[in-house]
């Protein structure tokens, strides 16, 4: 038998595959790809996602039908690489796999006609990110691929193909990873090349089949830069930037990957309205472009970028547990004594070189935005508008919130266009939060104004510490000064009337 074809690094990413000849005769294969019997393995960072057990037998690769793999890829190709938004409300910021396992479970079997709407644009998002929708009967690893700024993350969960024999199981541990754009696609488009030129068919109907399917290769590989940024925007945002960025000397500077149709390096602009309302008015969409314009052509400071660490996100932690240790990282880096309170978030900003603007925008759902990276000054938004932004201790909580991006949330490229708000990733702002409040007050700090937790003891101490009350809860809650129950209770008086 001959070798596997391989593509791609399997430190990274790999993809592998090769042709089979079916002993079956062609009228007993199935009528639609039964000429495309093949072996498939799958490797992310040394892990083989596609190694399975069959009774006593064991192999890193499947045996399966090769053509609705490639028939996947090729109608979904700008979806896997460039879609980053899910298609309803997430707040777990679990990896893809998981996410929206999760959600189909939530509204599948809902006799709601608005939950079975969501349950079917759920299940729409699956079947562009998912392998195992290439071909639900397949033995396919369950896995999701997802574009995230300028990576791409790979998720993969521990669940069993639905239709797999008895004795069959897939071996491989649950898991995710994160890796630049070019490490996935130029495999994915390599294997692809291979695959469709060398695919030989069995009958006429099968030659027709792989001709079709070599058209839309071509036609994928001359797919223009906008249709790309339109997978990670909307049209509505897309037409919207490029209007509004018109009258200005913005550049455009997406980068391709090199001989393949995937952006490597979104477009500064594009990253930052691929985190806002879809909905956002076009004097608000405006002032955001000139606010990026003001940062354009500038630099940032040596001591900000020794700080810079793009380290990408730790699922073995919390969010709220990675950020408090990012907090700490920072003030230990910046000289601020442990049991310091009322830090000077503005001092420190300014002596690491970011401007900061205040601006009331027409919207309130945009609590900050944050630029920094090549060819940009570093700079922080805090909208006026929002109701988080109403006090110097709501400001001073979004500047550190801010800077928790700056230093932690830049893409691949060093780069950053980050918008705070509901629109945004729900992992990436919970960790922010959990950054500013601990860079604010850090534990020895709470303990030298903490003493008691009745409610007026704790909003004097909130105060003291010049944070939100609320924030203040959850913060000695997440210190372990607090149980869950007097959590509660403090929640509860604080606001006895929640929504």
């Amino acid at each position: 038998m001959n070798d596997l074809k391989r593509f791609g690094n399997p430190e990274l990413f790999e993809i592998a595959a090769r042709w089979v000849r079916d002993t079956e005769p062609r009228e007993r294969l199935p009528q639609e790809g039964g000429w495309s019997t093949g072996d498939l393995q799958i490797t992310v960072g040394r892990q083989v996602l596609t190694a399975r057990r069959h009774n006593d037998s064991e192999s890193n690769y499947i045996a399966w039908y090769l053509a609705p793999l490639l028939e996947w890829l090729l109608h979904h190709w700008t979806s896997i690489l460039h879609e980053e938004n899910y298609a309803w409300p997430e707040s777990t910021g679990a990896p893809a796999a998981t996410a929206v396992f999760a959600a189909l479970g939530r509204y599948i079997g809902s006799i709601n006609e608005e939950e079975q709407l969501k349950y079917m644009a759920i299940q729409s998002w699956w079947k562009r990110h998912a392998l195992r929708a290439a071909d639900p009967s397949a033995l396919f690893p369950d896995i999701c691929f997802r574009r995230l700024g300028d990576d791409i993350e790979i998720s993969w969960a521990g669940r069993q193909p639905q239709h797999a024999p008895a004795g069959f199981a897939l071996t491989s541990p649950p898991g995710y990873a994160t890796f630049e754009v070019a490490a996935v696609a130029k495999p994915l488009w390599e294997f692809l090349d291979w695959a469709l030129s060398s695919a030989q068919g069995i009958t006429e109907a099968d030659d027709a089949a792989i001709g079709r399917l070599r058209e839309r290769f071509q036609l994928l590989q001359r797919t223009p830069l906008k249709s790309l940024e339109l997978k990670y925007l909307n049209e509505r945002l897309q037409n919207l930037l490029q209007n509004v960025r018109q009258p200005t000397k913005l550049n455009s500077a997406s980068v391709l990957v090199e001989g393949v149709p995937a952006i490597a390096e979104l477009d500064p602009a594009v990253l930052m309205f691929g985190g806002l309302n879809p909905s956002i008015g076009a004097q608000d969409a405006a002032r955001l472009i000139q606010f990026l314009e003001a940062q354009q052509d500038g630099t940032e400071t040596d001591s900000l970028t020794r700080l810079v660490d793009d380290r990408g996100w730790n699922h073995a932690l919390a969010p709220y547990e990675e950020g408090y240790d990012l907090a700490d990282e920072i003030r230990e880096e910046l000289n601020i004594p442990a049991e310091q309170k009322n830090v000077n978030i503005g001092k420190y900003l300014h002596d690491l070189g970011v401007t900061i603007k205040e601006l009331a925008l027409d919207t309130t759902t945009i609590r900050g935005v944050a630029i920094a990276g090549p060819g940009f000054s570093p700079a922080i938004l805090v909208n006026t508008s929002s109701p988080f932004n109403q006090t110097r201790a709501g400001c001073n909580f979004t500047l550190a919130h801010e800077l928790c991006h700056i230093l932690f949330d830049r893409t691949r490229a060093k780069r950053l266009s980050h918008v705070s708000g509901p629109w945004t990733s729900p992992r990436t702002e919970k960790r922010a939060n959990a950054f500013a409040v601990m860079f604010l007050a850090s534990r020895e700090a709470v303990r030298t104004v903490f003493q008691q937790y009745g409610i007026e003891e704790t909003k004097k101490a909130a105060q003291a510490l010049q944070l939100g009350h609320s924030a203040f809860i959850e913060h000695i809650y997440n210190l372990g000064f607090i149980d869950e129950a007097t959590r509660e209770e403090l929640r509860l008086k604080a606001d006895p009337h929640p929504t």
